[in-house]
C-alpha cells in the first residue's frame, strides 16, 4: 500500500480487500503491521466499515462482505 500522511477507512478497506478479499481473513495484527496504525485507530475505522456492511469480523479476523466486494470491485477493479 502506498503510504499517505493519514490513512482513512477506505485505505483500511483497500488493505483488507487486497490481502484477504472475501474468501480469506486478515487479523488486526496484520493490519497494524501493514498500515503502521495502532489497533485503536484501526478498530474505529473497522467499526465504521462494519456499520456500512462493507466488512465482517470473525474470530479469525476481518473479511470483505458481499456488499463490500461489489463496492471494492467498482472502485478498484
Amino acid at each position: 500500500m502506498k503510504r499517505k500522511t493519514k490513512l482513512t477507512k477506505l485505505d483500511i478497506l483497500s488493505e483488507i480487500y487486497s490481502k484477504a478479499g472475501n474468501n480469506r481473513f486478515i487479523t488486526m495484527d496484520e493490519l497494524e503491521t501493514e498500515t503502521g496504525l495502532s489497533g485503536n485507530e484501526i478498530r474505529a475505522m473497522a467499526e465504521d466499515l462494519k456499520e456500512e456492511i462493507l466488512i465482517v469480523e470473525h474470530p479469525e479476523g476481518f473479511q470483505i462482505s458481499d456488499n463490500g466486494m461489489h463496492f471494492c470491485k467498482t472502485r478498484w477493479a
